[in-house]
């Protein structure tokens, strides 16, 4: 009988659809699961990366303190980073105006170009601190460093123009991350 005419038998063609079947379905679960193992080591990835933030020189956002510092515990260095003369020591007399304890005023000891308001530099140990200096300049960004004495930098940018009103409510800075404290 030439093969055209073999009759191909119903129940072998239901057992190879069937292996088929079972092999794209396992080919489809394996992937998935690869999928989800790949998602979720690159999501551990990342927030090791966040926790990194303070040695890796990233900028973050400190958090609102539930219990911030008064000013007068609080010791500023006012530094300038732009090419206006006297920026620095006026805005150095508005923060002891407004009861900062200011220890240095000069340039930018980092000789950094700042394009947005200002950065505000401290260890994440001192984010309270750092975020009341914080809102004294809308739109500033906190960058943590790992300086171990209890100082806040407060280095003015090219996009400074004045200091939010007294008393502004501590509010995030916007467009950054939040910073987490670093343990181990």
């Amino acid at each position: 009988m030439p093969p055209e005419e073999q009759a191909v038998d119903p129940a072998a063609r239901r057992r190879r659809w069937k292996r088929i079947r079972t092999s794209v379905t396992l080919l489809v679960l394996v992937g998935f699961v690869v999928g989800a193992a790949w998602y979720s080591w690159n999501n551990v990835i990342d927030q090791s990366e966040q926790v990194a933030a303070p040695t890796s020189g990233k900028t973050c956002a400190p958090g609102a303190p539930a219990d911030p510092p008064a000013p007068a515990d609080i010791q500023v260095n006012i530094y300038n980073s732009t090419s206006r003369a006297g920026l620095a020591a006026s805005i150095g007399d508005k923060m002891r105006d407004r009861g900062f304890v200011v220890v240095d005023v000069d340039n930018d000891p980092l000789d950094k170009t700042i394009e947005h308001t200002a950065e505000v530099r401290s260890n994440t140990a001192h984010q309270p601190a750092a975020m009341v200096v914080a809102a004294t300049v809308p739109g500033a960004v906190f960058v943590p460093d790992d300086r171990t004495e209890a100082t806040v930098d407060l280095v003015l940018g090219q996009a400074f123009k004045a200091m939010a009103k007294p008393g502004a409510p501590l509010a995030t800075p916007s467009g950054v991350p939040p910073c987490e404290p670093v343990t181990g």
